[in-house]
């Protein structure tokens, strides 16, 4: 079965990352998941596998509906919040100043107003680099997070797919974004029960953490 790639990514660490409806940076590298029916348990037999059928996912609905990697996700969000809150203090700090400048701009000497200025301008300078390591760290831990799920994902569709004698799978935002789908009935569609089966084999603990940071 060609490998399922499943695109997440984080806009920005300051909105929460997990429930992101549309993921912003790098351009999704979504691609379509061929099976051919194989030997395994449960699994049609004969046959040359043109028999079988195309169907369609929306991975899109992955991150709040399986609950494994919804669980990993708010933990993630949890893990990065405080970064998020201290970001958005200094930006409030800066935009304060920054009114202030404007406001009482005129009402002070020429060097207050300068040395205003110039604060404004270091502070903007030193938010703008903790935005950037700050993102950076979030983009290193989300796929730390997410992408050992995701890997379990593409096995289990491998799996459910080599069951039902799929033999195609398109992802529906994907395809949609190509222009390439024109119609599909909606019985083609697997995404929900692919949800549910998937959930009922891998049963999310009751309180997921998200997996400690790699040690450099």
């Amino acid at each position: 079965m060609k490998k399922l790639i499943i695109a997440f990514a984080i806009a920005s660490m300051f909105a929460p990352a997990a429930f992101a409806q549309t993921p912003t940076p790098p351009t999704p590298r979504t691609t379509a998941a061929a099976s051919a029916p194989g030997p395994s348990a449960g699994a049609p037999t004969g046959g040359t596998g043109a028999e079988g059928k195309l169907a369609y996912i929306n991975q899109g609905r992955f991150n709040t509906e399986i609950n494994e990697m919804r669980g990993r996700l708010e933990a993630f969000n949890a893990e990065l919040d405080p970064k998020r809150k201290e970001v958005q203090a200094e930006e409030d700090a800066l935009n304060n100043l920054k009114n202030k400048i404007n406001t009482q701009g005129a009402t002070v000497s020429v060097q207050v107003r300068s040395q205003w200025v110039e604060e404004a301008s270091d502070k903007e300078k030193a938010l703008n680099r903790k935005k950037e390591d700050y993102n950076q760290l979030g983009q290193r831990r989300l796929a730390e997070v997410a992408q050992p799920v995701y890997d379990k994902i593409t096995k289990f569709l491998d799996t459910y797919c080599q069951q039902r004698g799929i033999v195609m799978v398109l992802e529906i935002g994907a395809a949609q974004q190509a222009g390439i789908l024109i119609f599909a009935a909606q019985p083609t569609d697997i995404t929900e029960d692919f949800i549910k089966e998937y959930n009922k084999a891998n049963p999310a603990p009751a309180a997921a953490a998200a997996p400690a940071p790699k040690k450099p």
